[in-house]
This record gives structure tokens, C-alpha cells and sequence, in this order.
């Protein structure tokens, strides 16, 4: 037994250390896995940072490449047979960046073909044509249908300037006419990102010259180009010299075109020709159109403009004069002291500014508390007694009233005879329209208009409206059909629109009143300067007591303002029928009013047609006590007198009524001074050649965006 315990702990000692030199290993293979998993995680995370670091700082690379060519030469010669050969000049000086091919596309629109291309610089290296590849002093020539796209490429260039020489021979590119035969082609291509300094082009024809000119491109649009260039003729007779006398900026295209005795080069014209020959036929017949008739329809739309520009308000003023003006009233007096008759305010401010509006309906209501049918209590709430509201009462239901007041009281009472002004608020607005016709029906019904003044006014402003619309559709029409010819056509229709816009004005203004209505009209101007004016022409003092009785004739007129504060000056009294707290309420109307319940009658009433007023020897004033600084004091501590007080009344009634929910020709010399050419039109932009070409770099690196915006070979 003892030995078979010490042959265990002799087994338990010798794998203690074995299990810990296992444990060891294992952390040293763990420990190296670790190692060799992050150096290949941080291998691959160096390799993708660089590569988008690369990406990333290649636009700024490719935007640094710079250059511009210090010559572009171009020689052509006319063969007999038709062709012609071109040799393009083009010495670059790479200003930034490196550089290792250079691109020319030629569009193939006006010619039949080109072929016998070759390829030079003047290092003398002639570059080899092949069918593919970017080996250096190779270059490609590929027919993409609208173009023939050239690419050469040579040795990284940089820092340095170099001529290249490319040549070949057109066919099908010239243009046969009876008069003589044309070469016409844009030698210097207009499609490249930097600027040509100097450059000449050389035309020699097999036969004398007759005609020669050059033109260049103002963006899409070309024009002569003397302003750029010059030009001879040689002693021979058939070679012409243009020489670039300025620079060709980025963009800017130069076109040569010469004339010489026909039938000396064999050929016929081309079916390219016979299209372009219709377009520039079509554009001679449009210019030729445009020089006959532009002039007339210049003049012509220029008249018919000013005759609607002028003769329009001419026209609107007779109009005015014979079915919108009063009648004219001689001056009845400076003033009237007192109403010319019983006519109700609201009625009265219709007749003047032929509008029914608030303030006549306002008019309307002071005239009502005044006869005493209806009384105003103010009523003040808040922490520090500020907000104010109004109560409207309807004291007395059995004085007559006229239809528009009875309206407008049916309009703001319900059963109970009491309205609050708050209450009415984003409400009324939907009894005003009918209100308003109420007035017009009045003023209408006793013989002051013919017709309802919002009638007329409607009837006018829709053939204004009509008037404009035939305008807008006048002046587009004529401007679709002959802006091409001249740029008067908008006139008619300005002059139109100028002339429907006066109509719209003088609707407002069309409202005519009988010869009755004038003579009324005058006679309440008079009293109305009496108003404005009243402290000129009587004594306050004296009319203080009695003072506003004519209110409801000021607030119609629009003088309200001044004449309260005019009154104010001399202490007038207070006007019953206005409470300054509910709290007095009880004894104001028992002295105003006299006894009864609200809504019944209290008292007959006296005064004809228009009852109510002041009871026979009872002033206007408050038994409250004090003037017009007490009921100044009821309305608002920050008021100075009554008439802040009262202009406030009125304008939060109106302001609260109303509310609704939510609620060329070039100097120089050089181009041939003869009869023109036999044919092929006068513009330019209709020869052949032109295109577009420029350099870049590919060296299997960040591929290339070439400079004129076309997409890397």
C-alpha cells in the first residue's frame, strides 16, 4: 500500500512539469498565430490605404497637366482629282505635368473619306501606323463612323515643347458649283482646353483663286474673322495666305474658304453637299426673309404698341367721361352746418366713396347706440386689467329701423339681445357680403345709382381681367410666330397689357350716380367739410353738449380721428350709450334708457323715420360723473383722452368684424472684295475638318482624362 502511494505522488510530480510545458506551447503557438494574423491585416490595410490615397490625389494630378500650343500651322494643296491633302503643324509646349500621347478627331459630316496618313515630330521621328497598341512613336487610326479618331503616343514628355506633323489626304470634301469650285475647311479645330498663341494656314488651288474669306466661332455662334486674321493672295494667283494675327482662346475654331475656276478638278458633288447646299438655301432664304420683311413688321408691331400704349388710356378716359363720370354739381356752399337730409350714416358713406365697407357698417352701429336702439359696455379682465372686451346690447327692439339696420342688427344679436365683440370674432365675416349688398340695394332703390356700384365695378374689372388674358395671348402668339423676324413683336402685346391694366384701375372709378344722386353727393361733401372743419366754422363750446350726434357722420367720412379729439380738447361730456364698466351698467342705463328689461321697449320714441336720439332736454353726457378723461380712464389707464379710447373701440370692432380663420461688322483687309461666292451659303461653320484633339499620359498608371472632356483611349 505504501508503495503504491509513493509510485503515485513519483507520477503526480513528473506530469505537474509536463502539463505546464504543454500549457507553455500553447501559448506560444497562440501567441505566434496572433502575431502573423495582425502583420497580414496590417499588410493589407497599408495596401488599401495607398491605393485610395492614390485615387484620391489623382484629380488633383490630372488638373495640374497643362499646355498650349505656340504655332498651329496648316498647309493644304488641291489636287486635280478631287482630293486634297492637309499637314497639320501643331508645336505644343507642356507647361505642367507629364505627357505620352496626343489625340485629333476629324468629323467626317462634309467629307466622303480620308486616308494616306503619316506622322512625324520634329525630332525626326517618323511615327509607325499600327493597328493597336500605346508603344511610343506609334500612332492608330480609327473610323468611328462620325469621326476619324488619330491617337499618337511617345515618350514621357515634359517641360518641353515639340512639333508634330500629321498629314493626310480628304476625298469627297470639296464643293462643286457652276460659278467655281470651293474648298472650305476648318484647319484649326476649335475643341481643345488651351490656347493657340500664333499660326498661319496656306491654301494652294490647281487653278486661280477667285473668292477667299475666314471665319471663327463667339461660342456657337460665327462671325467674319478679320478680327483675328489676315489674308493674301500670292503672285501666282492660286495659293492664299492667312496668318493669325492674335491668338485663338480655348474653344475658338478657325475656318478657311476659297473659290477657284471650276471645272479644273474632277469630280461631282456629293450627296453630304446637296444637304448642306438645302440648309444654307433654307438659311439664305430665312436671312433674305428677315432683311425684306423684318423691318416692316418692326415698324408695323412698334406702331401697333405705341397706338395701344398711348391711344389705350386715351381710349379709357372717354370711356370714363361718357358712361362713369358724375354729373357735374356746381359747389352747393364751402360747408353745411347741419345734414342736408335724413339719410342714415352707412347709407351716406356708400353714396360719397361708392364702397359699402367697415366703416359704414360701424357708422351704422354708433348710429344705432345714438338712437339709443343699442348700448356698448366695456369689460376689462386680466392680472393687471388690460384685455378688454365689448359688449353689444339690444336695448330697445320696437324703434324703427331701416332694412340694412334691421339686417345688421339680425346679423349680430341672437334671441337674447346680447352680443359679445370677442364672440364675433372669425364669425361675422360671413354676414359681411350680405350686409354690404344691403347698402348697395339702398343706395340703388333711392335713385342715387342706376345700377348696384359693386355691379358695374365687377362687370368692368371681368372685361379688364378678359382684356389682360387676350393680351398675355396676343403678345405669346405674336412672339411665336415672328420673334425670329424681329423683336417688336412683344410690343402689340405689352401695349395691350398696359392698356387692360389701366381697365382694371378704372373699374373702380365706373359707378355713376343719377344727377340726383351728384347733387345729394355735393350737398354731403359740404357737411363733410363742416365735420373736417368744424372747429374753423363753429364754437366747441357751444356743440360740446350735442357733440355726438353727428359721430356716426364722421366715422362714414373717415374725419372720426380729429373730430373726437377735437371735442376732447373742450371736456365734451361722454356719450351715454357708451358704459366704461360693466359694474355701472345698471345705474347708465336706468338714466340713459330708462327702466325695463333688456330686449323690450322702455320708451316710446320720437324723431320720424329715424327715432330714437336724446330724450327733450336730457344732454349726452354720463351721469357717472366727469368728461372725457373719466371715460378715457374706463378705457385704458395708457390713454390720454377719450378720442384713444374711442378710436380704439372702433378700430378693434372693424379689425374684429372683418376677421376670417387663418386668416458684326468687321474693319481690316485681306478677304476678296468680289461678288461672292458661287454658292454654299455666307456663314461659316459649314466646312469640313475642325474637331477636336489634345494631349495626355498613360503609362499604365491612373488612367487619363483628356482635356477636351473625352474619355481616355
Amino acid at each position: 500500500m505504501l508503495s503504491y502511494r509513493l509510485s503515485q505522488r513519483i507520477l503526480a510530480s513528473n506530469r505537474e512539469p509536463t502539463m505546464r510545458a504543454g500549457g507553455r506551447s500553447v501559448g506560444l503557438a497562440i501567441t505566434t498565430i496572433s502575431a502573423r494574423l495582425s502583420a497580414r491585416l496590417l499588410t493589407r490595410a497599408a495596401v488599401l490605404l495607398g491605393v485610395l490615397l492614390i485615387l484620391q490625389a489623382y484629380p488633383a494630378f490630372a488638373q495640374e497637366k497643362s499646355l498650349l500650343w505656340d504655332r498651329f500651322d496648316v498647309d493644304i494643296i488641291i489636287r486635280r482629282d478631287g482630293a486634297f491633302e492637309v499637314t497639320e503643324h501643331q508645336t505644343i509646349r507642356f507647361t505642367r505635368g507629364t505627357f505620352t500621347f496626343g489625340f485629333r478627331e476629324i468629323p467626317t459630316r462634309y467629307i466622303s473619306s480620308i486616308d494616306s496618313w503619316t506622322l512625324t515630330d520634329a525630332s525626326g521621328n517618323r511615327y509607325r501606323l499600327a493597328d493597336s497598341g500605346k508603344e511610343p512613336y506609334t500612332f492608330t487610326v480609327a473610323d468611328k463612323g462620325p469621326r476619324y479618331v488619330v491617337y499618337w503616343y511617345f515618350p514621357p514628355t515634359f517641360n518641353r515643347s515639340e512639333t508634330y506633323t500629321l498629314a493626310y489626304t480628304v476625298r469627297g470634301g470639296l464643293r462643286y458649283y457652276e460659278g467655281g469650285d470651293q474648298l472650305w475647311w476648318q484647319a484649326i479645330y476649335g475643341d481643345r482646353s488651351f490656347p493657340v498663341q500664333a499660326g498661319r494656314v496656306n491654301v494652294v488651288a490647281p487653278a486661280a483663286i477667285q473668292e477667299w474669306a475666314a471665319y471663327t466661332n463667339n461660342g456657337a455662334a460665327w462671325e467674319d474673322a478679320r478680327s483675328v486674321a489676315s489674308a493674301s493672295r500670292l503672285e501666282s494667283g492660286r495659293e492664299i495666305a492667312y496668318v493669325i494675327d492674335g491668338s485663338l482662346a480655348p474653344g475658338q475654331a478657325f475656318e478657311v474658304r476659297v473659290e477657284f475656276t471650276p471645272g479644273v478638278v474632277a469630280g461631282e458633288p456629293q450627296p453630304w453637299q446637296i444637304r448642306a447646299d438645302a440648309e444654307a438655301a433654307a438659311r439664305e432664304a430665312e436671312l433674305s426673309f428677315r432683311a425684306r420683311w423684318g423691318p416692316v413688321l418692326t415698324l408695323l408691331f412698334g406702331a401697333l404698341g405705341l397706338f395701344f400704349l398711348l391711344g389705350g388710356p386715351a381710349a379709357l378716359y372717354l370711356l370714363w367721361y361718357r358712361l362713369g363720370r358724375d354729373k357735374p354739381v356746381d359747389m352747393v356752399a364751402d360747408y353745411l352746418p347741419e345734414p342736408p337730409d335724413d339719410l342714415a350714416p352707412g347709407v351716406v358713406g356708400t353714396l360719397l366713396d361708392e364702397q359699402a365697407d367697415m366703416q359704414d357698417i360701424i357708422a351704422t352701429l354708433v348710429d344705432l347706440a345714438q338712437r339709443k336702439v343699442i348700448s356698448i359696455t366695456e369689460e376689462k379682465s386680466g392680472k393687471f386689467m388690460v384685455a378688454r372686451d365689448f359688449t353689444y346690447r339690444y336695448e330697445n327692439r320696437e324703434l324703427p329701423v331701416s332694412t340694412f339696420e334691421r339686417l345688421l342688427l339680425d346679423s349680430l344679436f341672437d334671441v337674447n339681445g346680447v352680443a359679445r365683440l370677442s364672440e364675433l370674432k372669425n364669425r361675422f365675416y360671413k354676414e359681411l357680403p350680405a350686409l354690404k349688398k344691403a347698402l348697395y340695394h339702398e343706395v340703388t332703390e333711392q335713385g342715387f345709382f342706376d345700377r348696384s356700384p359693386e355691379k358695374v365695378r365687377n362687370q368692368y374689372g371681368c372685361l379688364g381681367v378678359c382684356l389682360l388674358v387676350l393680351a398675355g395671348l396676343a403678345g405669346l402668339g405674336l412672339w411665336t410666330l415672328f420673334s425670329g423676324l424681329t423683336g417688336a413683336a412683344v410690343l402689340p402685346g405689352i401695349g395691350l397689357a398696359a392698356t387692360a391694366l389701366g381697365f382694371l384701375l378704372l373699374s373702380r372709378f365706373m359707378p355713376r350716380k343719377t344727377d340726383a344722386g351728384a347733387e345729394l353727393a355735393a350737398r354731403w361733401q359740404a357737411f363733410k367739410s363742416y365735420l373736417r372743419d368744424i372747429d374753423r366754422y363753429s364754437d366747441l363750446e357751444e356743440q360740446k353738449e350735442l357733440w355726438d350726434r353727428w359721430l356716426p357722420y364722421a366715422i362714414a367720412f373717415g374725419v372720426d380721428s380729429q373730430y373726437i379729439r377735437k371735442f376732447e380738447a373742450v371736456d365734451a361730456p361722454a356719450p351715454g350709450w357708451y358704459i366704461p364698466d360693466p359694474t355701472m351698467y345698471g345705474p347708465y342705463r336706468r338714466w340713459y334708457y330708462g327702466p325695463g328689461p333688456v330686449g323690450q321697449p322702455l320708451r316710446p320714441a320720437g324723431g320720424g323715420a329715424r327715432a330714437g336720439g336724446e330724450t327733450p332736454g336730457m344732454p349726452s353726457g354720463s351721469p357717472a360723473g366727469g368728461g372725457l378723461g373719466d371715460v378715457s380712464r374706463g378705457l385704458g389707464s395708457s390713454l390720454a383722452g377719450m378720442s384713444a379710447g374711442l378710436g380704439a373701440l372702433l378700430t378693434s370692432t372693424g379689425a374684429t368684424m372683418a376677421s376670417r380663420p387663418g386668416s458684326s461688322s468687321t474693319a481690316g483687309g485681306g478677304w476678296s472684295g468680289g461678288g461672292g461666292f458661287s454658292g454654299g451659303g455666307g456663314l461659316g461653320g459649314g466646312g469640313g475638318g475642325g474637331g477636336g484633339g489634345g494631349f495626355g499620359m498613360d503609362l499604365n498608371a491612373p488612367v487619363f482624362r483628356p482635356l477636351s472632356g473625352r474619355p481616355a483611349a
